[in-house]
């Protein structure tokens, strides 16, 4: 591995905090992590580096914590598996870049039901440290594929601004 790949490899290494995951656990559980971090247990299938979650079939309630540097591949692959209905909902979270046309306009906006603005930076754990460490540079938003509970939109609420798309005929 080359330094610029190690380096890439750590920045991309950061895991959800509670407060992203605790109204998921809580209202509808997480059957599917296909991008898991080493010793990660977010879901009750939790695919690592070492095997390539874009290739294995998804299933259930999946959530998406995609490495930064290769989210587009993911959030293709988010909005692929909820056109096929191959799951019931995708979670998945990104930076909350709205003026990036590639993936947000032609993906988030065309496909995911709600998108969760968080109110302050989510700071990650910092799995090499163990800890909650400083968080990106940019805000947060957490986008739902599919149909979702009252009481998850309820809780995700008391975390940031909850935004239905509307769906013009």
């Amino acid at each position: 591995m080359t330094q610029q790949q190690q380096s890439k490899s750590k920045k991309d290494d950061w895991q959800t905090p509670d407060r992203v995951l605790e109204p998921l656990w809580k209202t509808t559980g997480i059957d599917m992590d296909p991008c898991a971090g080493e010793d990660t247990e977010i879901g009750n299938i939790n695919i690592t580096e070492d095997v390539d979650g874009l290739s294995v079939p998804w299933e259930g309630s999946v959530y998406v914590n995609p490495p930064y540097s290769d989210k587009q591949t993911w959030v293709e692959e988010c909005t692929k598996q909820y056109r096929r209905q191959q799951v019931d909902r995708v979670y998945l979270l990104t930076p909350d870049s709205t003026d990036v046309i590639s993936w947000w306009h032609n993906l988030i906006t065309e496909h995911a039901e709600w998108t969760v603005f968080f109110e302050s930076r989510v700071k990650f754990y910092d799995p090499h440290e163990g800890e909650v460490k400083g968080s990106p540079p940019n805000g947060s938003a957490l986008h739902i594929f599919g149909e979702v509970p009252d009481v998850t939109l309820s809780l995700l609420s008391e975390e940031g601004d909850v935004v239905k798309r509307p769906r013009f005929l």
